[in-house]
């Protein structure tokens, strides 16, 4: 679980989690004070019914995240991915919109190269 990347959602993509309450049928304000309150003193030290929220509206955004997937510019679907974002990516995860798994990223690098070098011919 990724403290510093629910800081980074609560900081600067509070619609994240504010999506995650609505989606939970959550309020939306309680689901932000329980992170907050998560975030300063820990998941252990949540009540019963503030780590019921917690593991329904919160953990899933900070821990065993999923690759949101590739799509090469010239696809018309967005193509799966399974892989599980390191920890340690989260919070630049979310500060660059939902970045890429090692993977996906050299997929679009390798993308990106090609594009470069054909249309450099």
């Amino acid at each position: 679980m990724n403290l510093n990347a629910l800081n980074e959602i609560v900081t600067n993509s509070p619609e994240i989690l504010e999506q995650s309450a609505r989606e939970n049928k959550a309020d939306e304000s309680v689901v932000m004070g329980i992170a907050l309150f998560a975030i300063g003193n820990g998941y252990d030290a949540l009540s019963s019914n503030q780590k019921y929220h917690f593991d329904n509206s919160i953990r899933h955004l900070i821990e065993n995240v999923q690759c949101s997937g590739y799509t090469h510019e010239c696809e018309e679907y967005q193509q799966e991915c399974t892989n599980i974002l390191d920890d340690d990516n989260l919070v630049e995860y979310y500060q660059e919109q939902y970045g890429y798994c090692e993977s996906c990223q050299g997929q679009a690098d390798a993308d990106a190269h090609s594009k470069a070098t054909f249309m450099g011919d």
